[in-house]
């Protein structure tokens, strides 16, 4: 293809499910936010798309956050943490092309293993007003002054996923590309978002986020008339290749906990998951996007001492059990750097990753922190870092196969009372689409 011949174009789309006053909450029933970019013979730069808008926090009369000295949000994944599911879509077949569910909970790992603390303090401020301090967000976003109904904080959220964070652009044509897409944005409760600093949601019930005058920016590029004839020309049976997040739920309520899930996928590149207490998810007294580890009813952390990963019950890809360091020194209060290195790798490949603000300051296990509140507000760049994962493939880039064996997560911790902790699992896979004069077909 001839890059020279070819032009790029910037799109500003406006949601297709807007109101009359443009302003979207999920508070006041517009809990998605739907955008179609249009099938055309032109191709799109995925890594160009950005969310861009206007977003406050407010209480139920309209005021700024700043009327209740209780208030206030995560820092790491701020706006990130009010999408609860990003789903992409075939605009002319309605065929989902990737779907990430608990996609809040999803940046908060990505965040912290991809971007660095200089990233907070500049663009990352800029664009997604992410604050890497749980005092500062409320001081820069939830009380701030220009956090009103008639001067609300802009922002330009880039959309990380597999599909968009590809570098090959999106062919967008109904012939010969996807037939231009759906974007979807499922906004996440109020109640999962906003909560108190001191731990008692009570006086912050009324209290909600808002976004206005949003749009879905772009770049796409038009072919050259040379190959764009010669792709209007083609039979069809055109293939692209993406990375996909798929992601999944579950919770466990002991010492011996066992994560086991039927994938059916055939190239899985890479397996990661966060844990949260369960009581504190859609709880105004609890920050739902930490990344902690297990916590026991007493409010003391249940130690991880030792993580197996299995394909059909068999250890891959590797073939021995990760003892963590408390498993022999139950004193040790640094995070095991063999399930730290671990977790990193699976999410972005280990001898590439330079920059994160995953440390052993706020991977730390918190043994004398009587209460997760105190606890969470002590750990530096942007909160706790905690994770467990794995990658199975960091050379061929081609996976491995799970369509008919399961995967398998089995961890030994100290949960030795009722206290159910939920986990959000990811997993990264490649995936091809078929184009055809028909539709797409997606082979998994």
């Amino acid at each position: 293809m001839n890059m020279s011949q070819q032009s790029n174009q910037h799109l500003e789309i406006t949601p297709s499910n807007v109101t009359s006053d443009g302003k979207l909450s999920f508070k006041n029933g517009q809990p998605v936010i739907q955008f179609i970019i249009g099938e055309q013979e032109r191709y799109l730069l995925g890594q160009t798309i950005r969310l861009v808008g206007e977003f406050s926090v407010l209480n139920a009369v309209g005021a700024a956050g700043s009327a209740n000295a209780k208030l206030t949000m995560d820092g790491r994944t701020s706006l990130y943490s009010t999408i609860d599911q990003l789903v992409i879509k075939s605009q002319a077949t309605n065929q989902t092309i990737e779907h990430i569910r608990d996609y809040n909970r999803f940046m908060s790992s990505y965040l912290a293993t991809t971007n660095d603390l200089n990233d907070g303090l500049s663009f990352n401020n800029n664009a997604n007003l992410q604050v890497l301090n749980s005092k500062a967000i409320k001081g820069g976003v939830v009380d701030s002054d220009y956090a009103l109904e008639d001067k609300s904080l802009s922002f330009a959220l880039s959309l990380p996923c597999g599909l968009f964070n590809g570098t090959p652009p999106i062919p967008m044509s109904r012939t010969w590309g996807v037939g231009g897409l759906i974007v979807e944005i499922h906004l996440a409760s109020d109640n999962n978002v906003l909560f108190a600093t001191d731990g008692v949601g009570t006086d912050i019930s009324n209290a909600f986020y808002q976004y206005q005058n949003v749009a879905l920016c772009c770049e796409v590029q038009t072919p050259s008339p040379t190959d764009l004839m010669s792709l209007q020309k083609s039979s069809g049976g055109s293939t692209f290749e993406y990375n996909s997040i798929s992601s999944y739920y579950t919770t466990f309520n002991s010492t011996n906990a066992i994560i086991n899930f039927s994938l059916g996928l055939s190239r899985v590149l890479s397996v990661f998951c966060n844990f949260v207490t369960s009581s504190h998810l859609n709880n105004r007294s609890f920050n739902g996007m930490t990344t902690y580890y297990p916590m026991r009813g007493d409010n003391f952390v249940a130690k991880i001492l030792q993580v197996v990963f299995t394909r059909g019950g068999e250890r891959l890809p590797l073939d021995y059990n990760i003892d963590a360091v408390q498993r022999d020194s139950p004193d040790n209060n640094i995070a095991d750097s063999q399930i730290y290195r671990n977790f990193v790798n699976s999410v972005q490949s280990f001898s590439k990753n330079m920059r994160n603000t995953i440390s052993p300051e706020n991977s730390i296990i918190e043994l004398t922190a009587l209460t997760p509140s105190n606890s969470y507000n002590k750990f530096i760049d942007g909160g706790a870092g905690v994770g467990v994962g794995v990658a199975f493939d960091t050379i061929s880039n081609q996976g491995v196969d799970f369509r008919t064996t399961n995967f398998g997560l089995n961890m030994d911790t100290e949960l030795f009372d009722d206290n159910p902790q939920s986990v959000y699992m990811f997993v990264k896979s490649k995936q091809t689409m078929v184009f055809s004069p028909n539709g797409i077909q997606i082979i998994t």
